[in-house]
């Protein structure tokens, strides 16, 4: 098991929020466009679906996962830039060089997400109650399961890092996920875009299926000798 203080004690605090306000300085200079995530709170979320990451970090670091570099980093600014798209985040994450993180995320099956659509069919009022987390209790459960929700499992990451370091997570690879955290606490559809779930499929009851005066009546009793009294 890797030291959870292993990688930042190689820096003081002031070196490396140091070297990430020069490398940050610049990646600008240079014209390009990075997304910093800095946070220096105790909690790192305080609207719901944050919360809920960051508690689920915690909950997979009492697991074993060695995520408490990621923090460090996090809040002496060395997230440089942070993207989320489907199914992936990349980062560049300051430290004693500047790496590439690279992570993935297991799609769901479609049995998962049939799942997931069944329970929340019916139970949640608009978009805007859902990104609240202002929803049914049991709608709640179902998408912060540890296991089967919305939170990713660590066996659903993928991790790349141009760092030398063998942990998995890296502490580069942990800054990623806790600074993903942050965003999504901001905008909490991040979430639903990160693991590719469209939030408004969430409500959407099942199709209907289409009464028998929808149907070519006459082709059907062609085919079957059958007579048809549909009004």
């Amino acid at each position: 098991m890797c030291d959870a203080d292993d990688m930042p004690r190689r820096l003081g605090a002031a070196q490396l929020a140091e070297l990430a306000a020069a490398r940050l300085a610049a990646l600008r200079a240079a014209g390009e466009d990075p997304h910093p995530v800095v946070n220096t709170t105790r909690k790192l979320a305080t609207r719901f679906w944050g919360s809920a990451w960051m508690r689920h970090l915690a909950q997979c670091e009492a697991g074993g996962l060695c995520l408490a570099p990621g923090r460090t980093l996090l809040r002496h600014g060395c997230v440089l830039d942070l993207r989320i798209c489907p199914g992936a985040i990349s980062a560049r994450v300051s430290a004693e060089e500047l790496y590439e993180v690279q992570l993935s995320i297991r799609p769901f099956d479609e049995e998962q997400l049939a799942t997931l659509r069944q329970t929340c069919t019916g139970r949640i009022d608009s978009l805007v109650s859902l990104m609240e987390g202002k929803v049914d209790a049991a709608v709640l459960q179902c998408l912060c399961d540890a296991e089967t929700g919305l939170l990713p499992t660590p066996a659903d990451w993928r991790m790349r890092c141009s760092c030398p370091d063998w942990c998995e997570p890296c502490p580069h690879a942990a800054a990623a996920i806790y600074a993903a955290g942050c965003l999504i606490d901001a905008d909490p559809s991040l979430l639903f875009t990160v693991r590719c779930v469209d939030p408004a499929a969430l409500m959407q009851a099942p199709a209907a299926v289409a009464p028998i005066a929808d149907f070519d009546t006459a082709a059907l009793a062609a085919t079957f000798g059958i007579d048809f009294d549909v009004e």
